[in-house]
């Protein structure tokens, strides 16, 4: 039971049901009489909008602590959260970054000040911030966390309800930012106590103890999942050899991005040394994951996805709906997926990178039953709300292995799991620097194509025969982000000369290899 306590009251809940909260923001327990708006249009606050516009990205919030992130824009933000989403009670946890108290303590009492409670869940994952806003009273959730950036930088992942704000939405919060029209009131901090105890039990309960003994390799990066993961893998059952699993905010191992084969080196010679049938790593805050089979050889995520995706499908009714087969992947993944997909009896949807959009699909179609990113974002949607965990996508892999026999009594080994799978030769995801205006040089991109059968969801990716090529340009950086894909080698020259004598006059291509 997850508990939460403030000097002069306490209460518990116990999932969403005990909450005595509803949410419109007069019924918030603990604030007294109404908030009411006030213009704070102070010489320093407007400096401080101006300064820090850039921060303002398309998924999230982030920049370098103390000089772009502050903590009087933290007290700021916290304000324009409140006011403008008009909520009365957030969700806040942060990770394990130098600047994280400080940002935090301000963020805190600035959402205080308009009236609005915090249900505090200190330092933890993503994840299980994301699970708060199913089980605890709260209408908004934020993270403070640059996930896998370099300890100089931090960050704020900010969910409406279960959906995160980005694109559009976090353009608008950033007007009310610069407005400095805010709410003012008397909310209260309270802390929660024992939620990631309630937490590995769901998590435990909902995946269920894998069937058989499994040994493996966890590496979290000395990122903030570490000892929550270890915590669940005893939970599960699970002979875990943790690797770098300690807290240290320097990160002076690698980098905590398990999706970048350079990072999963540790972990590959260390399922190897321990005879672990796989390995696992996890990226900065808990959202992410990546994996490497028994011979230390990395899978790319959307390969791990087809895992996914073939077992929530499986588990389907024969007569189930369109809605109910669909599964969604961003631009950047392989054919090979759509059809792993498709074989399954599955549907599949490409749409655009980034995982506020991949949620919003889901919002709109509460029948799908996952999504995935190339990005190592999984969001298992059949039994789980759809939210990115690394943790519990963890142990939905471990329930999927252990149905089978070990390697050792005639199962299937780790690898051998991915069989089903052609692996299409493919470049590497090249980053472009933009050379010019992104919109006109994304325009002169799509007319070099124009005869060509082209998706435009997100940038444009070209079908060929044989293959594909993509580019998109990126929402966080001034770079084109390329990849292409080949039935075979032969294919893939092929595609990659018909790119350059199109578009090679426009940028530099050297990188797309």
């Amino acid at each position: 039971m997850a508990r939460w306590h403030h000097p002069a009251r306490a209460c518990c809940v116990r999932g969403a049901e005990s909450s005595g909260w509803g949410s419109s923001r007069d019924s918030v327990r603990g604030v007294s009489g109404l908030w009411r708006l006030t213009s704070t249009h102070r010489d320093d606050e407007c400096r401080i909008a101006r300064k820090v516009v850039s921060v303002f990205k398309a998924y999230d919030i982030r920049g370098i602590a103390g000089s772009e992130l502050t903590v009087e824009f933290a007290n700021t933000l916290g304000k324009a959260v409140a006011t403008h989403l008009d909520v009365g009670a957030v969700a806040v946890a942060r990770d394990i970054r130098d600047s994280g108290a400080e940002l935090h303590a301000a963020f805190v009492e600035g959402i205080v000040s308009t009236g609005a409670d915090v249900l505090d869940l200190g330092v933890t994952t993503t994840g299980v911030l994301y699970r708060a806003t199913v089980d605890l009273p709260v209408q908004a959730a934020v993270a403070i966390t640059a996930s896998h950036n370099p300890p100089e930088y931090n960050g704020f992942k900010i969910c409406h309800g279960k959906l995160p704000v980005a694109g559009d939405d976090l353009q608008m919060l950033r007007e009310a930012f610069e407005s400095g029209e805010f709410r003012e009131g008397a909310g209260s901090h309270f802390t929660v106590e024992n939620f990631e105890d309630q937490y590995i039990d769901i998590v435990v309960e909902n995946a269920g103890k894998p069937a058989r003994p499994i040994r493996i390799v966890l590496d979290c990066g000395n990122a903030v999942p570490g000892p929550l993961a270890m915590r669940l893998m005893e939970g599960l059952g699970v002979d875990a050899v943790p690797l770098h699993c300690d807290w240290d905010n320097s990160f002076p191992n690698h980098p905590p991005d398990p999706t970048r084969p350079e990072n999963m080196t540790d972990l590959a010679a260390a399922v190897v040394e321990s005879g672990a049938e796989f390995g696992i790593g996890m990226d900065g805050d808990g959202d992410r994951m990546g994996v490497v089979d028994e011979t230390g050889r990395f899978i790319h995520p959307d390969r791990l996805m087809a895992i996914f995706a073939k077992d929530v499908l499986s588990n389907l009714d024969s007569d189930a709906s369109e809605d109910e087969r669909t599964v969604y992947f961003d631009v950047k993944c392989s054919m090979a997926l759509e059809e792993a997909i498709a074989a399954a009896g599955g549907v599949p949807r490409m749409v655009r990178t980034g995982h506020s959009f991949m949620k919003r699909e889901l919002w709109d179609n509460p029948q799908a039953p996952m999504a995935g990113e190339m990005s190592g974002h999984f969001f298992l949607h059949d039994r789980w709300p759809g939210f990115d965990d690394s943790l519990y996508n963890s142990a939905r892999l471990l329930e999927i292995i252990g149905r089978d026999p070990a390697p050792a009594d005639g199962g299937p080994s780790f690898s051998e799991r991915f069989s089903f799978l052609p692996d299409y030769p493919s470049t590497g995801e090249a980053k472009i620097p933009l050379p010019g205006e992104r919109e006109e040089v994304m325009a002169a991109v799509e007319a070099a194509f124009a005869d060509m059968e082209c998706s435009t969801v997100d940038g444009i990716r070209v079908s060929y025969e044989d293959g594909w090529y993509l580019c998109r340009a990126s929402n966080t950086e001034d770079i084109l982000v390329m990849r292409a894909e080949g039935r075979s080698e032969v294919a893939l020259e092929g595609i990659l000369a018909d790119v350059n004598a199109r578009i090679g006059h426009i940028a530099d291509l050297s990188a797309l290899r």
